[in-house]
């Protein structure tokens, strides 16, 4: 057995929950909502469409009068965790659940429908493993985000578990709806702009001839508050080779940058990339010759994230022995395992034995930011997945967001790809996150 030492980080990040009040500030999600509302007040209705299962019905009216409403764990409802309500605009019905029934229904929903008279759809599915794609939710999602809707699933255990569902329900339909719920209260050191990357996702043979794959790139832009800004994914299909990977690459930083510029009204001087995957030598030396062309004076850092890996750490000093939360240690000057479902003051459960996070810095340029840095920055982003009220949460963000997306491109065609990055719909897509 080894002994290592270590750090920890003292406190939980603060949140913020009014972008014009920075005193509405909490460490939890549940408390900062319920006291102060969402950090976006600027959406006062949603208007959500249904679909469900004939005899389903009275399950989701009930779940949508819970939610505009209020119950014993959300009182009063949305109208006062997101100072917004649901006005239901559509309603379509499903005599099965057979896959062939909710494409029959999507067809003719997309036909009779704008997307731009919709903020998002609620779908009624059977609950089927998320690693299988030829499935309801794979494919309604793959179908209606091709057309510009964005679609917020349920399953019977939703309904089973809906007391402690309601809340991340609401969560999710207000930020696909474009709202924000929540953002860091304190800026994130000596940085402008992060990307969470993620190249080379396959997208699905279905309904294309020929068989070699196919790949996509994606990345998520956040900001120096953690807040998530938009989606960048390329409008190209590249085949799996190193030269595609720089493609990819440029095609995404390009565009990033860009949009950021737009928005923030200035470039990006301080970027930092996560990558969940190893960041190779040639995709930081393209990295950086990219940025020369487009912003010229920059700082960089690219850090790679991996949660699959051998090491479990422990300590002695707690009640289960398991390694605190917010809790460190190094393995390198380049290199820590990150504890964040440890033992923690903010959360009585605790998920398991406690899987680190390894974070290892592969490049950085100026030295803009130390380790120390780097290693908040990811544990402050472990509290900014809007799909979740969750106290406690292993990965950040910038992770999450990038698996959800390459979950989904691994069940949408060449086709649908295409409809997600066409220049109509991807402007109203990329301000809202339709894949979590």
């Amino acid at each position: 057995m080894s002994f290592l030492s270590g750090k920890n980080i003292p406190a939980e990040p603060d949140l913020l929950f009014d972008k014009s009040d920075s005193s509405a500030a909490h460490n939890q999600v549940y408390w900062g909502l319920r006291t102060y509302g969402p950090y976006d007040k600027d959406k006062p209705v949603i208007r959500l469409a249904l679909i469900y299962p004939m005899d389903k019905r009275n399950a989701v009216q009930g779940l949508i009068q819970g939610l505009n409403n209020g119950t014993p764990v959300i009182p009063g409802g949305m109208p006062r965790f997101f100072r917004c309500k649901l006005d239901i605009v559509k309603e379509f019905t499903t005599n099965t659940t057979a896959i062939d029934e909710y494409e029959k229904v999507a067809t003719s929903f997309i036909k009779s429908v704008n997307y731009k008279d919709v903020d998002t759809i609620l779908v009624y599915i059977p609950r089927t493993p998320k690693y299988s794609t030829n499935t309801p939710y794979y494919y309604l999602k793959s179908i209606f985000i091709s057309h510009g809707f964005p679609t917020q699933m349920t399953t019977e255990y939703t309904f089973q578990n809906l007391k402690w569902s309601y809340l991340n329900l609401a969560s999710a339909i207000f930020s696909k709806a474009g709202g924000i719920p929540w953002v860091l209260a304190s800026e994130i050191k000596n940085t402008d702009m992060i990307l969470g990357i993620s190249v080379s996702n396959i997208v699905a043979y279905k309904r294309r001839a020929g068989g070699h794959p196919r790949f996509v790139g994606c990345a998520n832009v956040f900001d120096n508050y953690g807040k998530w800004m938009f989606f960048e994914g390329t409008a190209k299909l590249f085949e799996e080779d190193r030269s595609s990977r720089y493609d990819q690459l440029k095609e995404l930083i390009e565009g990033c940058v860009r949009k950021f510029e737009a928005i923030k009204k200035k470039l990006p001087k301080n970027i930092v990339i996560h990558y969940f995957k190893k960041f190779g030598r040639k995709e930081i030396e393209a990295t950086k010759q990219i940025l020369n062309d487009i912003v010229g004076d920059y700082n960089l850092a690219c850090v790679s994230i991996n949660s699959s890996h051998p090491y479990r750490l422990y300590d002695k000093s707690t009640s289960d022995g398991s390694f605190p939360r917010g809790s460190y240690v190094y393995l390198r000057n380049n290199e820590c395992l990150l504890s964040t479902t440890g033992e923690t003051p903010i959360a009585r459960l605790r998920m398991g034995t406690p899987r680190l996070l390894q974070i290892r810095l592969r490049f950085m340029n100026n030295n803009f930011l130390t380790m120390d840095d780097i290693v908040y920055q990811v544990f402050s982003l472990t509290k900014l997945n809007w799909a979740t009220s969750m106290p406690m949460i292993r990965e950040p963000v910038t992770l999450v967001f990038s698996r959800e997306i390459a979950y989904l491109t691994a069940a949408m065609s060449e086709q649908e790809w295409r409809g997600v990055a066409t220049l109509e719909i991807n402007p109203t897509l990329n301000s809202k996150p339709w894949f979590i």
